[in-house]
């Protein structure tokens, strides 16, 4: 597929999330979801109005049908998503609601699956050089050398290509030996010229400063734009000439966390395309993550620009009658 908007690469896995909160042990239901980091990514950026493609490994089995069947049904391409015959798609399951209410923790089963056998071969310079953008998160070179290198390899060709570079850090601290290690590793992508992070992921980062600060010295090293996601307290950006500071939207509950700072990713990446600025962009990031806290799901709920606005007229007409 030529003349793609964004590229992505990363593992897609299936999500089995506890229709019930609390512990695991006890949770007896589960729904199926098709989920991802930057495969979330792609679906949002697709419903906001942009030609998305995906590069991973899915194993040969019914879970890897879902997902290539989702992906397309999203009009992500899915092109250079591959099938492994002799591996395995990864699954992780969801736990609400417990031992800390509001948040979500995740049980994965992902070692050894294929989208973690990727390799350099799996990145093609023609497929890159198709796009505008590579959207990459700090998920995949934790998974294997093979997918650091592959990583390194789509980075290196989108530099020399002269794509636009989003790095979101999503430090997985499970899947690191240990966070020196994280940091050592992910301090490389911190010259791409958008980052997304949050303050857990700077502590390991980037330790001793505060979000500001720390965000201050990722511009130092080369980004252009810098977005700190606060969670309920909103979202920061910054570049060398401006910053801004916006609250998190006030949403009457919380279903599950996860997939909102992926959700905020396209939706703060389709609006910064568009020319918006950085006030705007924080609002539609946080407009598009309060929208899916508050269903299971990690993109189900992820808006179109017509969802979008009417959810931020929404708010600002409740504000009003407060």
């Amino acid at each position: 597929m030529a003349g793609l908007d964004i590229v992505s690469l990363g593992e897609v896995m299936i999500q089995l999330n506890a229709l019930t909160p609390g512990p695991l042990r006890s949770v007896y239901l589960f729904e199926k979801h098709v989920a991802g980091t930057e495969a979330n990514v792609m679906v949002g950026l697709a419903r906001l109005g942009y030609r998305t493609g995906l590069i991973t490994r899915v194993g040969d089995d019914e879970f890897g049908i879902a997902i290539k069947n989702t992906l397309r049904g999203e009009g992500v391409d899915v092109s250079r998503v591959k099938v492994d015959p002799e591996g395995y798609t990864g699954v992780y399951f969801v736990q609400r609601h417990y031992p800390v209410p509001g948040e979500s923790t995740v049980l994965y089963y992902r070692r050894g699956s294929a989208a973690s056998k990727m390799t350099e071969d799996d990145v093609d310079e023609e497929y890159i050089k198709s796009s505008r953008v590579l959207h990459i998160t700090g998920i995949t070179p934790a998974l294997s050398r093979t997918c650091r290198l592959a990583l390194d390899k789509a980075y290196r060709l989108a530099s020399r290509n002269g794509l636009t570079i989003s790095f979101d850090t999503n430090v997985r601290v499970k899947l690191w030996k240990k966070p020196s290690e994280a940091s050592q590793t992910l301090s490389t992508y911190l010259k791409s010229n958008i980052v997304f992070t949050c303050p857990a992921d700077l502590k390991i980062l980037l330790p001793g400063r505060s979000f500001k600060e720390a965000a201050s010295k990722v511009l130092d090293m080369g980004a252009e734009v810098v977005v700190v996601k606060l969670g309920g307290r909103g979202a920061y950006a910054r570049t060398k000439r401006e910053e801004a500071q916006v609250p998190a939207f006030k949403i009457p509950y919380v279903e599950d966390v996860i997939g909102a700072g992926d959700a905020f990713d396209a939706a703060f990446l389709a609006s910064y395309l568009r020319g918006y600025g950085l006030e705007e962009c924080l609002k539609f990031g946080n407009a598009a993550g309060a929208l899916v806290v508050m269903v299971r799901g990690d993109w189900e709920a992820i808006p179109t620009w017509d969802t979008l606005k009417t959810f931020m007229e929404s708010m600002e007409t409740e504000k009003l009658l407060r």
